[in-house]
């Protein structure tokens, strides 16, 4: 069998045909530090389906620079953001809009990664909530989830890059 890489009218083919999410998923990028993590949750957040991006704290903003729009290959052009200062100003709204909340965190309550599927079987509105770099989703923030989603690790290193979970966790289900 001969594979061949899709291209031009193939590609957009395939993505035609494609199904769409069965979920409505937005994504609360939580005092997110370097920007090319930003960049780079952007670019995964539109392939994945994500329909919305809030923005807090100290997370980078676009319009992004040349480099980073390289990075995110432009999908903040392509997906819906917004910024508010504190997540905790903006998950009263959500809440009652009838999004589960989920902390992509290491945390005591959580649904394991290969789990995940299942748990938002009957949850058709959900929001992930990515975290620092160096210390995660704020507890205050976290406190006001209703789970976290934990990926589980086998080597000695107890976390992943920030854009790297991100990426892990949409594309799980």
């Amino acid at each position: 069998m001969e594979i061949k890489q899709l291209r031009g009218k193939s590609i957009k083919k395939y993505f035609k045909n494609q199904e769409k999410r069965s979920h409505d998923i937005i994504l609360i990028l939580e005092n997110i530090q370097y920007a090319k993590n930003v960049a780079n949750i952007f670019r995964t957040a539109e392939s994945a389906g994500v329909s919305k991006i809030f923005l807090t704290g100290i997370s980078q903003r676009p319009p992004f620079g040349k480099g980073l729009k390289k990075v995110s290959r432009n999908s903040e052009n392509k997906i819906n953001y917004e910024y508010a200062e504190k997540t905790l100003d903006i998950l009263p709204k959500i809440r009652e809009e009838g999004y589960h909340i989920i902390a992509i965190e290491l945390a005591d309550h959580n649904v394991l990664l290969p789990n995940l599927k299942e748990y938002l079987n009957d949850k058709p509105k959900v929001c992930f909530i990515a975290g620092n770099e160096d210390s995660g989703v704020n507890r205050t923030t976290l406190g006001e989830c209703d789970i976290a989603v934990t990926i589980p690790m086998y080597g000695k290193n107890p976390s992943l890059n920030v854009n790297i979970s991100v990426g892990i966790v949409l594309f799980s289900f």
